[in-house]
């Protein structure tokens, strides 16, 4: 029933938007009582937060298995970029859901971002940062160089996603620059 109900909500959130969807709404289409929904999460937030660890999940599996298989570090990151980008425009749908579900508060996002699961996702990126540039940076500064890349690859998503009729140069070859500026800065 879980997942049904996620589901479910998925679908529509998707295509109404989360903000526009209520628990009630919800219920409806998956055929239960609203009160039934609350059996199985606290509220319309934890649907969508579930469903945002489903998609983060399958990005960092992606990132995982590339750094486990690519030894040399630049390579590594470049490959870990293109898929973190390379996910979101194959799935512009997720992109949307995660970033851009309007009616999300702060505070609800916060307790996302600092959930296990995202910390040990980003720690991946992180890492792969810190091997290519060989440790020869002080930590501050390797901290500033992964937000920076994590800004850069959203953003070059978000680009790629929002304004797709701009003749953008190739997503690939966008985010080897944003990898290049970054390991040279």
């Amino acid at each position: 029933m879980r997942k049904k109900i996620a589901d479910t909500a998925q679908t529509l959130f998707l295509k109404e938007g989360y903000f526009a969807v209520s628990i009630r709404r919800i219920a409806s289409e998956v055929g239960i009582s609203p009160m039934t929904i609350y059996k199985y999460y606290d509220s319309k937030i934890h649907i969508l937060r579930q469903l945002w660890a489903l998609i983060f999940k399958d990005v960092f599996a992606k990132i995982a298995r590339i750094s486990e298989e690519e030894n040399d570090p630049i390579l590594r990151l470049n490959s870990i970029a293109q898929s973190y980008v390379g996910y979101w425009l194959n799935h512009p749908d997720h992109y949307r859901m995660v970033f851009m579900s309007e009616g999300v508060s702060q505070p609800e996002v916060s307790i996302f971002v600092e959930d296990e699961q995202m910390a040990e996702g980003l720690g991946l990126i992180a890492r792969a940062l810190f091997a290519a540039l060989q440790a020869q940076q002080k930590e501050q500064k390797i901290k500033l160089k992964t937000d920076l890349l994590l800004c850069n690859l959203i953003g070059i998503s978000h680009a790629f996603i929002t304004i797709s009729d701009y003749p953008w140069s190739s997503h690939e070859d966008v985010v080897n620059i944003a990898v290049q500026g970054i390991l040279n800065s």
